[in-house]
């Protein structure tokens, strides 16, 4: 990262010693030097430039940043934009590249999975596993061995399709994860978990999506009943304020004002 330099130009300086009043005049000229600061700048610094910056840093105790940005000058809010920035780019452009990995990833899956079922295929469309063969005659003998060597190039290739399975189920998992991130949220976390456990017949999806609902049911409740304990704390303030609603004192209410209490007598009254 390039050192910010200040070029201080002195256009005029007059100095009259023998006058009692000196006149001074300097301007400076101030070459602005345009510099944003990267992630890339940002890593390369270290503890031997701020203590801060140490490699195992976990600072805590802080106040939250966003305090700090009402405070801080403006020229580091505008550092801090770049750096916003900079990370999006960096994020763009590595979840673009994942996304690119993946599709090539999917399409090398794809041709193994034809590959190895044509092999498959080949092998096991002839098998006539009810055919009963005589070993004593030549003929038959031939068939059974063919027919022994098919089964066991089937049982080759079982591990093989296995495998392939596995991966694709990974890839379908992965990017399941990325396009639902709050799996990895508590209140998701953990109740998934534990309904796996209680139902291991569910896939993740299935159980992500009843844990979804639920959640979801469980977050209209509480918003249901906070606004109705709302609307009873706006009654109950209410009611306290209504002059005849007040405690009283050796049998008349207490009043806030004389208004209060003009009103109060005129419906006794009547």
């Amino acid at each position: 990262m390039e050192d910010t330099t200040n070029t201080t130009e002195t256009v005029e300086e007059v100095e009259d010693t023998e006058v009692t009043e000196v006149a001074e005049e300097a301007t400076e000229a101030t070459e602005e030097v345009e510099e944003n600061i990267s992630l890339d700048d940002l890593l390369n610094m270290d503890a031997e430039d701020y203590v801060e910056l140490a490699d195992d840093a976990n600072h805590k105790g802080m106040k939250p940043l966003h305090e700090w940005m009402k405070n801080i000058p403006e020229d580091v809010r505008k550092h801090i934009g770049n750096l916003r920035a900079d990370y999006s780019r960096k994020t763009s452009a590595i979840s673009q590249e994942r996304r690119e990995l993946e599709a090539m990833k999917a399409e090398m899956l794809d041709m193994r999975e034809k590959m190895l079922k044509t092999q498959i295929d080949g092998v096991t469309d002839d098998i006539d596993t009810d055919a009963e063969y005589d070993l004593f005659d030549k003929e038959g003998m031939q068939k059974e061995i063919q027919r022994q060597a098919k089964l066991l190039m089937k049982d080759m290739l079982k591990p093989a399709e296995e495998k392939l399975q596995v991966e694709r189920r990974q890839m379908e998992l992965s990017k399941f994860k990325e396009a639902n991130p709050e799996l990895t949220d508590p209140e998701y976390r953990d109740e998934i978990v534990a309904l796996l456990k209680s139902r291991p017949e569910l896939k993740l999806e299935d159980a992500f999506y009843i844990t979804k609902s639920k959640v979801g049911k469980t977050k209209a409740q509480e918003a249901r009943d906070a606004k109705a304990a709302k609307k009873n704390s706006r009654r109950s303030t209410l009611k306290d304020s209504t002059p005849g609603s007040r405690g009283k004192v050796n049998g008349k209410p207490k009043f806030k004002n004389a208004w209060e209490a003009y009103q109060w007598a005129k419906a006794q009254k009547g």
